[in-house]
């Protein structure tokens, strides 16, 4: 065997041995247009925490998710999203992406200006990366209703979706790890392009991804400093 060939075989080993990744998604909407119970975890108006999120086959996580800003202030969110997701949104279900939270930077429908929602979740895997898609839409529009979601842990991304008439993109942030404590946030505000004169801003849907990091078996770190021995009397030679 080559030395190149040791390695190609070490880094099948590490592959081999990694864990399978855990799938949650969360839907943010109307209480009358939640998604299969089975397979998403529904926020609705009143519900604010989720104790213990379920992952895409129901099985319980011990993730907790909770809105600890508001997105808005009462009163049921619309349903004025696409029914018809598409493209790399079709992830999502339709009750998922028709509806929405919102917030907004000027006084609106009697409530307060609401700039800011964000939501926690807690209990993640210290060995573990995240990755989040997520999805804001709203049809029928002629303005510019872009958000921007910023990520904090013990790393963080951000990145900005337009939700206007969109019913096939999504916005990916990857590589996130938890922070001390096991927490990673997600926060929404309006984006850099907003032109819309409330404001508005969307979360229709996320889907989470955990995968565990590789961990080195026995075997690949002895088939390393097999290699590493073998190259060294090589160069004695």
């Amino acid at each position: 065997m080559r030395y190149s060939d040791v390695f190609v075989s070490v880094g099948l080993a590490l592959a081999s041995g990694t864990a399978s990744a855990q799938v949650l998604y969360f839907d943010f909407g109307r209480t009358d247009t939640q998604s299969d119970a089975m397979r998403f975890n529904n926020f609705v108006p009143g519900v604010t925490t989720i104790g213990n999120s379920i992952d895409q086959n129901g099985n319980l996580t011990g993730i907790a998710t909770e809105i600890v800003d508001p997105f808005f202030d009462s009163g049921e969110p619309s349903s004025l999203g696409t029914g018809t997701p598409s493209g790399a949104a079709s992830l999502f279900e339709a009750a998922a992406t028709v509806d929405y939270y919102f917030g907004h930077t000027t006084p609106f429908a009697g409530a307060d200006a609401n700039p800011l929602g964000v939501i926690e979740f807690r209990n993640l895997d210290a060995n573990s990366t995240y990755t989040f898609t997520i999805f804001g839409s709203r049809m029928g529009v002629m303005d510019i209703r872009d958000a921007q979601y910023d990520l904090v842990g013990g790393n963080n991304e951000s990145g900005v979706l337009d939700a206007s008439n969109n019913d096939s993109n999504v916005l990916v942030l990857s590589g996130l790890m938890a922070d001390g404590s096991g927490m990673i946030s997600l926060s929404v505000s309006p984006g850099p392009n907003n032109d819309n004169t409330n404001g508005f801003f969307y979360l229709g849907a996320v889907q989470m991804i955990g995968r565990p990091v590789p961990v080195p078996s026995t075997a690949a770190l002895l088939a390393v400093g097999g290699a590493c021995a073998v190259r060294r009397r090589r160069a004695r030679a």
